[in-house]
């Protein structure tokens, strides 16, 4: 399903076998912004950025987290955690759920995105050593499920 609205972003999901449909105007999507840079935000500090009141904010975060647009709150790991690296992949067999469960479940794999196009898949792992890197590098390169892998570590994030 798509729509086009002026001024703000209507989506469709699938939550429990049910469709629901969540629109997210400029407001919304400036919340998600504040919040995707600093999950530990404070709602009163949001409300402030934002122009509205504590309540109001929360309560569209609250409808955000049930539509299924917020899924969840991450840590994020600074520089000082030890390697952060992206490695960027193309499986060698379909359906890929096989080999994205494998990358998933490696030592140090902190998120899988699946993705359409040339690249099957964006790996972003945090660890502790370049060593543990070439360790990881090793694992996956000598998997049958993958066609092709290639890391970057990352040198920085804003």
């Amino acid at each position: 399903m798509r729509w086009l609205q002026l001024r703000s972003v209507a989506i469709a999901l699938r939550i429990d076998g049910k469709a629901s449909e969540m629109d997210l105007d400029h407001t919304n999507l400036r919340i998600l912004s504040l919040l995707e840079k600093d999950a530990r935000l404070p709602t009163a500090e949001i409300a402030r950025q934002v122009n509205l009141s504590r309540p109001a904010v929360q309560e569209r975060i609250t409808r955000m987290e049930g539509a299924g647009v917020i899924t969840g709150y991450r840590v994020q790991i600074g520089q000082a955690g030890g390697v952060r690296a992206m490695v960027f992949v193309r499986i060698a067999e379909r359906p890929c759920d096989p080999a994205l469960q494998f990358l998933a479940a490696q030592t140090g794999v902190v998120e899988v995105v699946s993705l359409s196009g040339e690249l099957d898949a964006v790996v972003r792992v945090n660890l502790p050593s370049v060593a543990a890197l070439a360790d990881l590098n090793e694992a996956i390169g000598s998997s049958d499920l993958i066609a092709e892998a290639r890391s970057q570590v990352i040198l920085r994030v804003l």
